[in-house]
């Protein structure tokens, strides 16, 4: 290794920023050396490594151009501090072409005690962090910025620095630029995006959340090709402008947004549609109903995930879809609307017991049937207990033309209807996915548990679809659980009925990393009793994947 060089550590801690510092004899040998090679530091790469022996620093006879890349994949603040390491690597940062800053713990407000020479002073986290990204951009060398990312606690009176910080990115005309921000109220203001950012040819992929949207004149992002908004309020107008003004726009992100009550895509390019939850409680007349129209005949992927409380959501032209995820959830937190604890606990208990679900059964058949001709299919947990529902109720699901379906579910008995509900409407199924869910699953009716007492329900006439399985090749099942009467009735239900199948695989969600003796064993009894289920296909192979 190079001789080290001394320096300073910008922030409490040495959390963020070096920053080195040469004495006066360091500097005048480094003016006597060759002025050209001094000025291409930076940026000139080498052209041949020195042969080594064993022991020698080799990262650093790297070329500036392989080392650059590498730091670019750290931290800012990380990638600073390897100033540290010798002079050539003092400015190397400088010219990483990709910055990101994140406040730690950025949810949290407050000080911390930063001790100085002979007292120890209260400093605002906020504080030291703008001044920690001032002092950056400062020094920061590079012409061209592929990412600029920023995330912390958003604060009005911070508009100033972030103004500049966008100005700062856009000039280096960055090609992906993340402003992730917070607001501790939901009241407070959020950041206004400036008025230049509206006229961007660079920026291909924009994430941004708890920001306004108001473009004094016509929106133009020539080169964007995946937005992601969140918390931030969308009407009509807002969404159509962005879309005229993003030719070249193929993917499109609303996670909690607001205001917005059709989302009709116009766009040519737009291929990826994801809408996550819909923020009811920033609204303007509390409960009133609303009816969400997706039209987007040109997509080929949609996401439709969250809360959806009060919601309609209805789907009304997707003809070019190929894949549809359905992860949605329409009755979270009934009870804010009502001071009065009496109509609170009426709202929760109608929300949770039958007559709350009518209204809901319609609507999430209307979904399905939008999406019937999609060829990978995904149903989330509150979307199969509905389904469950109208099994008990005999009302039919549509048709699908799916080859590749995915329940999430934690495959309780309640879940057994739906399932095969799904599977009788779903003839053409070459793969099958039971996966365990990623979000918190939703309590089960009660009035759906009492119904629902056995599996033998699978075996009445109503659903019974022996021969609906013929083209099911390939199934993977995820639990935690696996040994519940529901996993094995289900598995061997499959093995039995599946006409074509090759492979089965069932594994752990959440696979145990030192299992112990006894696990050991249970998995292989568990095993061992799969593996004794009769197969419709002698040849079809069952591999478990436990661990």
């Amino acid at each position: 290794m190079e001789e080290e060089s001394s320096g300073f550590i910008h922030s409490s801690s040495d959390r963020y920023y070096y920053y080195p510092t040469y004495s006066s004899e360091e500097e005048e040998e480094e003016e006597e050396e060759d002025d050209d090679d001094d000025e291409d530091h930076r940026t000139k790469s080498r052209k041949h490594a020195p042969i080594l022996e064993e022991g020698e620093d080799r990262i650093s006879t790297l070329p500036d151009s392989v080392l650059l890349t590498i730091l670019s994949f750290l931290p800012t603040q990380e990638a600073i501090k390897t100033g540290v390491l010798s002079k050539r690597w003092a400015y190397l940062w400088t010219s990483v072409p990709s910055l990101s800053f994140e406040l730690e713990d950025y949810h949290s407000d407050g000080y911390y005690s930063k001790r100085f020479d002979d007292f120890t002073s209260a400093v605002d986290r906020m504080d030291d962090f703008i001044s920690a990204v001032d002092h950056t951009l400062l020094l920061h060398t590079a012409s061209k910025l592929t990412s600029f990312s920023v995330r912390f606690k958003y604060r009005t009176n911070l508009k100033a620095h972030l103004d500049l910080w966008v100005l700062f990115a856009t000039t280096a005309t960055v090609n992906q630029l993340s402003l992730d921000l917070f607001l501790r109220h939901i009241d407070l203001e959020g950041y206004q995006l400036p008025q230049h950012l509206y006229a961007n040819e660079f920026v291909s992929k924009f994430n941004f959340s708890y920001c306004k949207i108001f473009p004094n004149g016509l929106l133009h992002w020539s080169s964007l090709k995946h937005l992601c908004i969140g918390q931030s309020a969308l009407c009509d107008d807002v969404i159509r402008e962005v879309l005229m003004g993003s030719p070249r726009l193929e993917s499109l992100e609303l996670h909690d947004c607001w205001d917005f009550i059709r989302l009709d895509i116009v766009s040519e390019s737009l291929r990826k549609l994801v809408i996550d939850s819909y923020v009811i409680d920033m609204l303007e007349g509390d409960v009133r109903e609303l009816e969400l129209e997706i039209v987007a005949p040109k997509i080929h992927f949609l996401e439709i995930l969250g809360n959806f409380e009060k919601i309609k959501c209805r789907i009304k032209d997707v003809s070019a879809l190929v894949e549809a995820k359905l992860d949605f959830d329409m009755r979270k937190s009934h009870t804010y609307y009502f001071e009065d604890d009496y109509h609170a606990e009426y709202i929760k208990k109608y929300y949770e017991e039958e007559e709350g679900y009518k209204e809901y059964q319609d609507i999430v058949r209307d979904v399905l049937d939008s999406v019937h001709h999609v060829k990978k299919l995904t149903i989330g947990n509150w979307c199969l207990m509905i389904v469950s529902i109208m099994s008990e109720k005999y009302l039919p699901s549509p048709l699908s033309k799916c080859q590749c379906l995915t329940i999430e579910t934690k495959m309780e008995k309640w879940s057994l209807p739906g399932i095969g509900i799904l599977l009788r409407s779903s003839p053409y199924v070459e793969t099958l996915n039971i996966d365990f869910p990623s979000s918190l699953s939703c309590t089960p009716l009660k009035f759906l548990v009492s119904k629902y007492e056995k599996v033998n329900h699978w075996k009445s006439k109503e659903i019974y679809f022996k021969f609906l399985l013929g083209c099911l090749k390939s199934i993977k099942i995820e639990f935690l659980r696996i040994h519940t009467k529901e996993f094995f009735f289900l598995v061997q239900f499959l093995l039995k009925n599946a006409k074509v199948l090759e492979k089965m695989v069932i594994t752990e969600a959440l696979p145990m990393q030192n299992p112990t003796r006894n696990m050991l064993l249970k998995f292989l009894r568990v095993a061992q009793k799969l593996l004794s289920f009769p197969r419709s296909f002698p040849h079809a192979v069952v591999m478990f994947q436990y661990l």
